[in-house]
C-alpha cells in the first residue's frame, strides 16, 4: 500500500512542474474535500513581514488574489506570525475573536474558519485559511488537514511568491 494515493500524487507532480496556480488549484481542490470545509485561501508573508497578500484560493469571486493586509499588532497576526500557531474559530463567536472581517464572512454564509501557518526552516512564510460551517473543525478534521499542510508548504517554496 502506498502512503499517498498514487492518483493524487500524480496531480501534486504534475502541479508541482506547472508552478503555483496549477498547485493551488489541486490543493484546493483536497482541502476542500473535507467535509464541510468550504473556501480555501492561501496568504502570504511579505519577505520584511509588514503585509500578507492572498496568492490562492478556491473562490477568487469573494476572495481576489492579490489583497493585501498590513502585519498588525492583533490576535490573528500574533498567534500565526508571532507564536507559529493556528487559530481556529469554530463557530461565529470563535471566529469573531480573531478576524475583524467576522460580520463579511458571516454575511457570505460561513460560519466557521481556521487558519494555518505554514512555518519553513522557522518563519511564517505563509498561511492555508479554511472556511466553512460551524461545528466543522473538530479532533479528526484537524488532523485531516495536518496531512495536507505540508504538501501545501511546497507553495510557499517557490520562488518569488512571498513577493507582492
Amino acid at each position: 500500500m502506498s502512503p499517498v494515493d498514487p492518483a493524487i500524487a500524480r496531480q501534486l507532480a504534475d502541479a508541482l512542474a506547472s508552478g503555483p496556480p496549477a498547485l493551488f488549484a489541486v490543493l484546493s481542490q483536497l482541502f476542500t474535500a473535507i467535509p464541510g470545509v468550504r473556501t480555501a485561501t492561501f496568504i502570504a508573508t511579505a519577505p520584511d513581514r509588514t503585509v500578507t497578500h492572498r496568492i490562492g484560493t478556491s473562490n477568487p469571486a469573494h476572495f481576489p488574489i492579490g489583497n493585501v493586509d498590513p502585519v498588525g499588532d492583533d490576535p490573528w497576526n500574533n498567534a500565526i506570525l508571532r507564536d507559529r500557531r493556528p487559530v481556529i474559530g469554530d463557530s461565529v463567536a470563535g471566529m469573531g475573536a480573531f478576524l475583524p472581517e467576522t460580520d463579511g464572512l458571516v454575511a457570505m454564509g460561513y460560519s466557521a474558519c481556521a487558519c494555518f501557518p505554514i512555518v519553513i526552516a522557522g518563519e511564517t512564510r505563509g498561511v492555508v485559511a479554511l472556511l466553512g460551517d460551524a461545528g466543522i473543525f473538530t479532533p479528526a478534521t484537524i488532523a485531516e488537514i495536518d496531512t495536507l499542510l505540508p504538501i501545501a508548504a511546497l507553495t510557499f517554496t517557490f520562488h518569488g511568491v512571498s513577493e507582492r
